[in-house]
């Protein structure tokens, strides 16, 4: 894979999603919409700095579409990508599952490497912009 620029992200309002369960990660069926992936990433490999590709990826937590009127909302299901400081990285392309796991794991070597406590769920999002896709990861960490 090409290089990949990560950057330490303070996301000051959080993005808010429906949830929707019959959204699949790597599908890629319905790219009109922002969506929102959580995944737990396996106890083994969360803090590893040579992660192992084939056994990191854990439990699908929760997936969504962007809500256009976050405010009108006034009952589940909703989910969010919460307020908080991001490893983050992105790519103007659509990833499929490896991709993405190589992405979230090159996210988690830089954020090792810069000594943060990473958490143990990463979040994969999808968006179009501008009329180019775009995949997103965001890892949460503290200093």
């Amino acid at each position: 894979m090409n290089p990949l620029t990560i950057l330490q992200l303070d996301l000051c309002a959080p993005l808010i999603y429906c949830k929707d369960e019959a959204l699949s990660p790597f599908a890629h069926t319905n790219l009109a919409e922002d969506t929102l992936f959580c995944f737990d990433i396996t106890p083994e490999q969360h803090l590893s700095i040579e992660p192992e590709e084939a056994q990191y990826l854990g439990e699908l937590r929760f997936a969504g579409t962007l809500a256009p009127h976050p405010e009108t909302l006034t009952e589940p299901p909703i989910i969010e990508l919460p307020q908080g400081t991001y490893m983050f990285a992105q790519v103007l392309k659509l990833l499929d599952r490896a991709g993405c796991i190589w992405m979230a794991m090159e996210v988690q070597k830089e954020g090792l490497w810069r000594r943060f406590t990473l958490e143990r769920q990463f979040y994969l999002r999808y968006l179009v912009e501008e009329e180019r896709t775009l995949t997103q990861v965001f890892r949460p960490y503290r200093a």
